[in-house]
């Protein structure tokens, strides 16, 4: 709760800056080519991804050495200025979603599919007395590997999407639907609602990401994209970058706060911080990070198993903690690339590229 109000303090630092110096801020919105596909969302797709095992990472390394405290906090400040990757990636599946024909058979065969084969196979590694309805309740919660909430929360995305679809793009309904959102998710993350809700169902609450999934759909409502932003938009964009950095420091070094995937502003924040940023990449590096963010489904439900079978070894001997994070890091994110990779070139099993 306390970090989301410190969101909220700085975000309104931050709008009371931009309605006073009248700054410009490019925000988010597809390009006006109709034909290829908005490779920027894939590239924010794969900061995220790449922040997703990040967080990962630092339950390995705390489970090896938790008296290593310079070691863990640095994991910790890894994690935590990842938390903006689940609130990204629910927002890009909104953006690349569409209600058109086959959209449940587009679901099933891409997503709900390899996630039970994935979570049959990790209920069968990670556990020893098997039960059916432990099984199923694995797999209706996402339980089977903690990373896992992620596929019951965003298939209650598309169904959301699915019923409400003709809500959700009717524009003059637009700003009063996202400030709705807005309002239940902020709610939810100041934990009015845990009351409410079953405490089994919190790990999967939509009302946690319910704004990043509304403004997914504003987004794509969206004309064009306006370049906007100049020298004084990237400067304050800067300083609010460095602002957040040091409280990072400090709440990871001194205060060891490990902070939740679910706040509204800092999400917001790093991704319109990344997208000013973008042309600035080079064009090896946006290809690199695009191509991680189109294999995505591969990455997300392959590295908690390589994540499970490192646990049998210290990280530390890939030559000590530095290099043994690099390490950690290429194999959670290649060797689910690599699998992907061969999967779909040779049509072994089906072609999936997304979550959505």
């Amino acid at each position: 709760m306390e970090w989301e109000l410190l969101g909220i303090i700085l975000a309104g630092l931050a709008s009371l800056t931009h309605y006073f110096f009248k700054i410009p801020v490019d925000f988010p919105s597809p390009s006006n080519l109709k034909d290829n596909r908005e490779i920027r969302f894939d590239i924010l797709r794969g900061f995220a991804m790449i922040g997703i095992v990040m967080i990962h990472i630092h339950s390995y390394f705390q489970f090896f050495h938790p008296k290593d405290h310079l070691v863990i906090h640095s994991t910790l400040f890894l994690s935590n200025i990842s938390r903006f990757s689940v609130p990204i990636f629910i927002l890009t599946s909104a953006i690349f979603l569409k209600k058109k024909s086959g959209y449940w058979k587009s679901k099933l065969n891409h997503l709900v599919l390899p996630y039970f084969i994935f979570s049959i196979f990790g209920y069968l590694i990670k556990y020893q007395n098997y039960s059916f309805s432990e099984f199923t309740f694995f797999f209706l919660f996402g339980k089977v590997f903690t990373p896992f909430y992620f596929v019951p929360l965003l298939i209650q995305f598309y169904i959301l999407f699915y019923v409400l679809n003709s809500v959700f793009i009717r524009e003059t309904w637009n700003f009063w639907i996202l400030l709705l959102s807005f309002v239940i998710n902020l709610v939810s993350n100041l934990g009015y609602l845990d009351p409410i809700l079953p405490n089994v169902y919190h790990s999967i609450s939509i009302f946690n990401y319910l704004f990043f999934f509304v403004l997914g759909i504003s987004i794509v409502q969206r004309k064009s994209s306006v370049q906007n932003s100049n020298q004084n938009t990237n400067f304050i964009l800067f300083v609010f970058f460095l602002v957040v950095v040091v409280l990072m420091i400090l709440f990871s070094y001194l205060l060891e706060i490990d902070f939740k995937n679910h706040h509204l502003f800092y999400p917001i924040f790093m991704m319109m911080f990344v997208w000013i940023h973008l042309h600035n990449f080079r064009p090896k590096i946006a290809k690199i990070l695009s191509y991680i963010g189109n294999h995505s489904l591969y990455i997300f439900l392959l590295h908690p198993f390589i994540i499970h079978f490192m646990h049998s070894f210290d990280p530390y001997i890939f030559g000590g903690p530095i290099l043994g994070y690099i390490i950690t890091l290429l194999l959670n994110v290649g060797l689910p690339v690599l699998i992907s990779s061969i999967v779909q070139k040779g049509k072994i099993l089906y072609q999936s590229h997304h979550f959505s």
